[in-house]
C-alpha cells in the first residue's frame, strides 16, 4: 500500500511568494483536496499511482513568507480531511512555530478548527492533523 505522504522542506507542489497570503493558498488548496481523494493503492505503478502523484502536486504546497511545507488532502480510506505542516527554509527543517501553524490550521479548517485531531506522536518537526467527514 502507498504511505500517506508527509510534509518535507522540498514540495511536490507550487511555491507561493509574498505576492500569495496563507488566506489565498489554504483556499487554492481547500479547493485542489475536494477535487480528488488519496487512495491507498499498490506502489508498483499503473494508472491510480499516477493518478495519487498528480493529485499530490495539486494539495502540496511552500508558502515562502510563513516558511510552511504543507500537503492538505482527502484521504479516500479514514475518510476524512488529512493536514501535514512543517517549516522549513533552505532545504532543512526549521524547528516547530505554533503560532503560524494555528494560523494555518484556522486557514484550512475554518469553523471545523476545534474538531481538527492532532496526531498522537505529534512532537517532531513534521505534524499531522485530520478531519474526520461526516461528523
Amino acid at each position: 500500500m502507498s504511505k500517506t505522504p508527509s510534509a518535507a522542506p522540498r514540495t511536490e507542489g507550487r511555491i507561493f511568494d509574498k505576492d500569495w497570503s496563507v488566506a489565498n493558498v489554504a483556499r487554492l488548496l481547500r479547493s485542489n483536496a475536494g477535487r480528488g481523494v488519496w487512495r491507498h493503492v499498490a506502489t508498483t505503478g499503473g494508472s491510480s499511482a499516477s493518478v495519487n502523484q498528480y493529485y499530490l502536486r495539486t494539495v502540496s504546497a511552500f508558502h515562502l513568507p510563513s516558511s510552511a511545507s504543507l500537503i492538505f488532502m482527502r484521504l479516500e480510506r479514514e475518510n476524512c480531511f488529512y493536514l501535514s505542516l512543517c517549516f522549513a527554509g533552505n532545504d532543512e527543517y526549521l524547528p516547530w512555530n505554533p503560532e503560524t501553524a494555528e494560523l494555518w490550521l484556522w486557514a484550512l479548517f475554518g469553523e471545523d478548527r476545534p474538531r481538527v485531531h492532532e496526531a498522537a506522536d505529534a512532537t517532531g518537526t513534521v505534524r499531522q492533523f485530520t478531519l474526520p467527514m461526516g461528523e
